[in-house]
This record gives structure tokens, sequence and C-alpha cells, in this order.
């Protein structure tokens, strides 16, 4: 599973900024065929809504996007982890999920998400998941580098990156 199992991380200044951030990764992933999820500490969908009608795409892609969920999400605990996962690999191959909260929440559905994934992973051989965490800057002031090395890329406006290529002189820690 490993090699389909991709960690990205984003990092964003205000609820504006992640909701804009993060639409022209959405607006694209019916392109990419990927089936999008979320798992919110934050309510963005009236950002989201706002930023949908100032912004030139179809109706059509309006309400696909806005019906993927983009209000607060309780999911913490392994068994709603667990739950959760099940519903939406279910029927697709590929899945992203969002997750935005603070580090210690992030961390939290990180290690369950983990967990799922070793417990099933014979089941997921043919699925593509990947995981977006959004951290918001003004929560923490330092470990950003232990951030970057618990990723395996990150997401900006432009898309997803190679850490090294945003960070000049970053040198990974894990392996």
């Amino acid at each position: 599973m490993e090699n389909n199992y991709l960690k990205i991380c984003s990092f964003y200044v205000s609820d504006w900024h992640l909701t804009a951030m993060i639409l022209p990764y959405v607006e694209k992933a019916e392109e990419r065929e990927e089936h999008l999820n979320t798992i919110l500490e934050k309510n963005i969908s009236y950002n989201m809504k706002e930023i949908l009608e100032r912004t030139k795409i179809s109706e059509r892609k309006r309400e696909e996007i806005e019906k993927i969920g983009w209000e607060n999400k309780n999911i913490i605990k392994y068994g709603d982890i667990k739950k959760y996962m099940e519903k939406i690999t279910k029927f697709h191959k590929k899945i992203t999920i969002i997750v935005e909260g603070s580090k210690d929440k992030i961390e939290c559905i990180g290690k369950n998400i983990d967990k799922w994934i070793k417990k099933t992973e014979k089941k997921l051989e043919k699925k593509e998941i990947k995981i977006i965490n959004c951290y918001e800057l003004m929560e923490f002031n330092q470990n950003l580098t232990e951030i970057l090395d618990e990723h395996d890329k990150i997401l900006n406006t432009s898309g997803i990156h190679e850490i090294e290529e945003m960070y000049e002189g970053y040198i990974r820690k894990r392996a």
C-alpha cells in the first residue's frame, strides 16, 4: 500500500486563504478521477460558497464542489475513522481526504487512518489514497521541519510539489 498512499501537507493563514488555496486542486479532481472527502475542524462552507460564486466555473462544477462537504466533521476516534474510511473507499479507486485542524487533531486523525490502512492493506491494493493535511500557520511557531518530515509532498495554490522544491535548503529527515 505504501506506493498508493501519499501524505501531503499544506499551510494556510486564514479560513479564506485555506479555501482559496485548495480550490484549484479541488476544481481539477474530476479530471484526475479523484473522489474528494473532508475531515474539517472548521466550517468553511460559507467561504467555499462565496469563492465559488466569484469564480468563473460552470454551475455543474460549482454544485459538485459544494456537495463535497465543507462543514465541520467531528471524526477523530479510531471507530469513527474506520467507518468513514470503509464508506469512502468502498466504491472509489482514487480517494483524497482533505484534513484541517489543530496539529494535535491532524496527528490523531493521521494515526487512526494509518492504523486502518495497515489493518486493511490487502483490500486496498488497487486503491490510491491521498491525505492532504492543512495546518494553520498561526497555530504553531516551531516544528515546521517536523511536519515536513512527516509528509511526502506539499500543496499550494499551484498544485502538489516536492517539498524540497518549495523550501530551499530543506533536507528530509526520514527515508
